[in-house]
């Protein structure tokens, strides 16, 4: 709902690469004359693989309500697996980047199941009121077995207002195929191991034709 999305600051060693410790700021400005909710969706690329986030944003006109807002991180403990999978921990940080408490916080998972609630008295709650606040970061981790590369999707939820905040995690774990070397390693590795073993055997495949040649001549 908004197509004039313009890039601010944040890339500190000017290399036009979003680096782990960086947080870019983009802004995009527009005239709203009804209560609206628009999505924006952050992409970036990295060994072949385009990731991406969605952001939910709500601005109420016409009453003095105040719309909520909520984040969540998705985080495995292992992003590589070998052959044949394995279990995966996933790791859900989510936080309130608004103004307003948010009640009835919860996490669900497309691939993941049987995800726990919040345990009540949760180190994230500090004032113990079962309200996300502000500065508050809540935790939840779900376990789920793999056998193949996947990608799933986390969804926080919240509700303050009469208004509901939500906010997308997706995550992908690669799985290596049957038979695949060296598996756990990063996948750029692998690939550059896998291509200076082949050109050494195309190399040796030469020599090894020179050598007869020479014989038969």
């Amino acid at each position: 709902m908004c197509s004039d999305v313009k890039y601010v600051s944040g890339d500190l060693n000017k290399n036009f690469m979003l680096d782990l410790k960086e947080s870019w700021t983009y802004t995009c400005t527009k005239i709203v004359s009804k209560t609206e909710t628009n999505t924006a969706t952050a992409h970036g690329w990295s060994n072949g693989w385009d990731v991406f986030r969605k952001a939910n944003a709500t601005v109420v006109v016409g009453t003095p309500i105040l719309p909520p807002l909520i984040h969540v991180v998705k985080v495995p403990n292992v992003f590589t697996l070998p052959a044949g999978g394995g279990t995966v921990t996933y790791l859900y940080k989510v936080t309130n980047p608004g103004t307003v408490p948010l009640s009835e916080v919860s996490i669900v998972d497309d691939k993941c199941t049987g995800l726990p609630g919040r345990v009540v008295g949760h180190p994230g709650d500090l004032n113990k009121n079962n309200l996300l606040e502000s500065n508050e970061t809540w935790q939840f981790t779900c376990q789920s077995k793999i056998t193949q590369t996947t990608t799933s999707i986390g969804t926080a939820m919240g509700y303050a207002n009469g208004l509901t905040a939500s906010d997308f995690s997706p995550v992908t774990v690669l799985v290596d195929p049957p038979g695949f070397p060296n598996a756990g390693l990063p996948h750029e590795r692998k690939s550059v191991a896998w291509s200076i073993a082949e050109i050494a055997g195309i190399l040796g495949l030469i020599s090894l034709a020179v050598v007869l040649k020479k014989r038969i001549v």
